[in-house]
């Protein structure tokens, strides 16, 4: 079996992503000579290590870039305590490239724009060079099936020949298996040497109060983690309080999702992300300084934290599928309600329902990402999004190990 030597792969160094006052950054490359993509452009760095002699300068300049979203969510309706707010806090961002879905009839879809368009300008270029390293892994991956299929093959044929009656026959293979099997036993250590390097190492940096903030933000997702109920809200739409004889002012489409800690082969990073389940898209992890959201087809987009928004807001939902352990039972409605939240008493067997408090948390930014979670324990939603908020503001005023 014949094997294709290829020469052409590429060593994928190690990458810093820089967190400080003026944005995220990303350093690629090895001493002497980087790459630094920030929010002012790419600087090419060449200097000789260890004799402080570099050049510096812009390649590359950023005319513009997203920057980070900040939305108020809509409060509570005062005289409706049995709803969900008529508006989701994630309504109003579906970009036009949003993802075609069909919802339930009539509900109006919450949904992210395509991967293809949500990474942030200054992560553009680890975006494509990440792509690179998983296409090269592809090729690597394959090119060691077939090198080790190969050295399978000559293993048994040169075991054969050498134990068989009619050996001295064989005398010419065999000599030419002993050369090639060393070859090919040599190509199969080069190619796992290869498969090694096809993923890039991610170093985060940021100050001593965005860490802490960071490991704070941990903690948070864990009691979030363990809410007894968990829902992706996939669709919504404005009740019409009238004719469904309902004091809710709105009604939601809502799927049961996990929460965990968990990692992508796209980067190697000591800790785990925090992975939020997507029903109807694609999953987000948080990492520091960054969230990845990665398509089952291979695609991905990377978001700088700082330009997401995570808000929560806290509502009154009528709960028929029963209570959570952990929520907060703040009253009761009917199955069939007037305006006044009095029972309908033109309807036979009309029951009460109780109202849980609920937490939600919107996702949301500038370049498309829409998503809302649902949460039994609504302090515990709240917390995190606090959390979220003071790990931006810490990242805001880190001062980074390298400053874009």
């Amino acid at each position: 079996m014949s094997l294709r030597f290829r020469q052409t792969f590429t060593l994928f160094p190690g990458v810093r992503i820089n967190v400080g006052k003026r944005g995220i950054s990303t350093s690629i490359g090895v001493p002497g000579a980087t790459f630094n993509v920030g929010r002012q452009g790419v600087r090419a760095t060449v200097g000789l290590p260890g004799t402080g002699l570099g050049f510096s300068t812009t390649v590359i300049p950023f005319t513009s870039s997203p920057g980070a979203v900040e939305l108020a969510p809509p409060a509570l309706p005062q005289n409706a305590p049995a709803a969900v707010p008529a508006e989701s806090p994630a309504a109003g961002n579906t970009p036009a490239s949003a993802k075609i879905y069909m919802p339930v009839s009539g509900m109006n879809e919450i949904a992210s724009a395509s991967v293809e368009v949500l990474t942030s300008t200054s992560l553009l270029p680890l975006r494509d060079m990440i792509a690179q390293a998983r296409e090269q892994r592809t090729q690597v991956t394959a090119d060691l099936k077939e090198a080790k299929d190969a050295e399978a093959a000559q293993q048994n044929e040169l075991h054969r020949r050498r134990r068989s009656l009619f050996r001295w026959f064989y005398k010419r293979r065999i000599a030419e298996l002993e050369v090639e099997l060393p070859v090919t036993q040599a190509e199969v250590a080069r190619l796992i040497a290869w498969e090694g390097s096809t993923k890039i190492d991610v170093t985060f940096e940021s100050g001593d109060a965005a860490q802490r903030a960071y490991a704070e933000m941990v903690r948070l997702f864990e009691a979030l983690r363990q809410s007894a109920k968990k829902w992706d809200v996939t669709s919504h739409r404005a009740a019409n309080r009238v004719a469904e004889r309902t004091t809710a002012s709105r009604v939601i489409d809502r799927h049961p999702v996990r929460l965990e800690f968990s990692s992508t082969d796209l980067i190697r990073f000591p800790g785990r992300a925090m992975r939020f389940e997507n029903v109807n898209g694609d999953d987000i992890l948080i990492y520091p300084g960054v969230a990845v959201i990665p398509r089952v087809d291979g695609a991905f987009a990377l978001i700088d934290i700082r330009e997401l928004s995570i808000s929560a807001t806290n509502s009154g939902c009528k709960e028929e599928d029963g209570v959570p352990k952990d929520a907060e039972v703040i009253g009761h409605t009917w199955a069939k309600a007037n305006k006044d939240g009095s029972p309908d008493r033109r309807f036979k067997g009309n029951y009460q329902i109780p109202i849980c408090l609920y937490g939600s948390l919107a996702f949301q930014s500038g370049s498309g990402l829409t998503e809302e979670y649902m949460f039994s324990n609504a302090a515990a939603a709240e917390a995190f999004a606090a959390a979220v908020a003071r790990y931006q503001v810490a990242l805001a005023e880190s001062d980074g190990a390298s400053e874009p």
